[in-house]
């Protein structure tokens, strides 16, 4: 396809963190997609979400996979000095999940294979830990990581602890970086995790731990990775920021079908596996098992796409709920971080859907079954 639009900057350089929901950026890369809009890309690995986002504000990063909630975390300041951020650009849905030790698992008399239910691990956890409790047992509380406090995952594992009945005081909640997971859960350092793709597979792989929830159950159909670049990048080099949200919409397209298209699984593979990605050639995985069914993950459609500015005001409340930030869900910020306008106008540009508003109930699934859901039934709406 040729681009519409003429960039202000040529050459970029764009950072992922090693994880299966990079793959927008990578075959976006690798497809001659980027090349295609007129830019000369290089993507830049970088180990954690803080790194990320320094590197993005300072302008050694162009732009970058990031997980949903850093934009409006750097532009609060939370975390590090107030950078305005922006996406217009939701890269992936799903993709994390919740394991635990099999040394916990034991404890919890727990066999994560005959949990009918996700919150059942959950249930038991917090029996556990009133036993401990009643027994004033002197061992060390339960650690648990997550790859940022400024995460899905942070959220999302906070949020199934609090429907099992459990206080945030009642464990440790520490970051860890996301290829660091699994060697940390099996030396003991933690007990469990939330992370994304293919961390809790290989975990599970090696024997040292048990996936008991996927937090596509937690959230259904929730944004898990974005496009951020800085404000200051966006506003300056529009044309620019349009032909990479092209590029990157086209790639998501391409991996629409990517768990049932084997060719397309065996390709995507082959570039996963090179060591400048995600270097997983002596993991233990292969093609066939790069995609865990009991971790979903997705890339394309118009309502997964689309930074629902619903959703980010969700984002807000879970920084409340945890102390994080104290302010009004419903303020310009949503507005000048999320950008639905420009997603709207590359989807079209495509010949792609989109969809006409910027919220929505979150947790109503809705007819069609695109909407989001919450494991609890919990409903979340705001006026605009």
């Amino acid at each position: 396809m040729t681009s519409c639009y003429k960039p202000e900057q040529h050459s970029l350089t764009l950072g992922f963190v090693p994880l299966l929901d990079a793959a927008p950026l990578i075959v976006a890369k690798e497809l001659g997609l980027f090349a295609a809009q007129g830019l000369n890309v290089s993507l830049q690995r970088e180990a954690s979400w803080a790194s990320i986002r320094d590197k993005v504000a300072f302008g050694v990063l162009d732009g970058a996979q990031m997980i949903a909630p850093l934009p409006l975390a750097s532009s609060l300041g939370l975390g590090a000095t107030a950078v305005p951020m922006t996406t217009a650009l939701v890269l992936s849905s799903g993709g994390n999940a919740i394991t635990l030790s099999k040394r916990l698992l034991q404890q919890l008399d727990l066999d994560p294979t005959l949990l009918p239910c996700p919150l059942d691990s959950g249930k038991a956890l917090q029996q556990y830990l009133v036993q401990q409790l009643q027994l004033q047992s002197a061992q060390q509380p339960l650690r648990l990581a997550t790859v940022s406090p400024y995460s899905c995952h942070h959220y999302q594992l906070h949020y199934w602890l609090s429907t099992a009945g459990i206080c945030a005081r009642q464990v440790e909640v520490i970051g860890v970086a996301p290829a660091a997971m699994a060697a940390q859960l099996a030396s003991g350092a933690i007990d469990g995790f939330c992370v994304g793709e293919p961390w809790s597979s290989l975990a599970q792989l090696s024997g040292h731990g048990s996936i008991v929830t996927s937090c596509d159950q937690l959230w259904h159909n929730w944004q898990e990775k974005v496009f951020a670049v800085s404000q200051q990048f966006a506003n300056s080099k529009p044309q620019c920021y349009l032909a990479l949200l092209t590029a990157l919409l086209q790639a998501c397209y391409w991996l629409q079908d990517i768990q049932s298209n084997s060719d397309k699984t065996a390709q995507l593979w082959h570039w996963l596996a090179q060591p400048q990605y995600l270097a997983l050639a002596d993991s233990g995985l292969n093609h066939a098992s790069l995609f865990n069914p009991a971790v979903p993950q997705a890339f394309f459609g118009a309502a997964l796409n689309m930074p629902w500015r619903s959703q980010a005001a969700f984002i807000l409340q879970q920084m409340r709920n945890l102390q994080q930030w104290q302010g009004p869900l419903n303020q310009p910020l949503l507005q000048q971080v999320y950008r639905p306008d420009l997603y709207r106008q590359v989807a079209a540009n495509l010949g792609f859907s989109a969809p006409a508003t910027d919220w929505r109930l979150e947790g109503d699934a809705g007819p069609d079954g695109h909407g989001s859901r919450f494991i609890d039934g919990m409903l979340f709406g705001l006026q605009q």
